[in-house]
């Protein structure tokens, strides 16, 4: 019995250590997405007084943008690592029981499919024609964000279908947001 116990007491130790994470990495996010957003106000004004055409403009914006959504790519990247990492760690430990071993394990398949379905998802948006996207799969939410003015209701569905497709996730669980201003 206490034997179980402590089973329960690690997996559930293991999953808030994740989600953990997850939360640190959506703040840390926030933050470099408003020094993003400040840099692009500050870039915009000085391309905005330059004399260069605007086809110049639109390459520095779309440059800009580009770099916001490698950050969060990167972001993204560097805390699945750790996550992963730290799991590997539970799983390498000879002192770990075979039941928190296993989940561990689990948990690892669990964010390399994660990773997998993210990319593909990125990719077929940007398939449909849209400039970049970022896909962040959380706890059964799906969150895009797509390099657009704004989204149509036709590109919405597009998304969508995208989304559900590769994912299984209910239409409620997915939240689409475009990111230029």
């Amino acid at each position: 019995m206490v034997y179980m116990r402590k089973k329960l007491i690690a997996i559930i130790s293991l999953v808030l250590l994740i989600a953990i994470a997850f939360v640190l990495n959506y703040g840390y996010t926030n933050k470099k997405e408003e020094a993003a957003k400040n840099e692009y106000s500050q870039n915009s004004q000085v391309i905005q007084t330059s004399t260069s055409s605007a086809k110049e403009t639109s390459t520095e914006k779309d440059k800009l943008f580009t770099g916001i959504f490698t950050t969060y790519r990167e972001e993204r990247e560097i805390n699945r690592s750790r996550s992963i990492d730290a799991l590997k760690e539970i799983v390498e430990n000879k002192n770990t029981s075979e039941a928190t071993r296993d989940e561990a394990q689990r948990q690892i398949i669990k964010l390399t499919e994660i990773t997998n379905q993210e990319m593909i998802i990125e990719n077929l948006i940007k398939a449909k024609g849209f400039q970049d996207a970022v896909v962040m799969i959380d706890n059964g939410i799906v969150n895009v964000i797509v390099q657009a003015d704004k989204l149509s209701e036709e590109e919405v569905a597009q998304i969508v279908e995208i989304v559900s497709r590769q994912t299984g996730v209910s239409l409620d669980n997915i939240k689409i947001m475009t990111r230029l201003e």
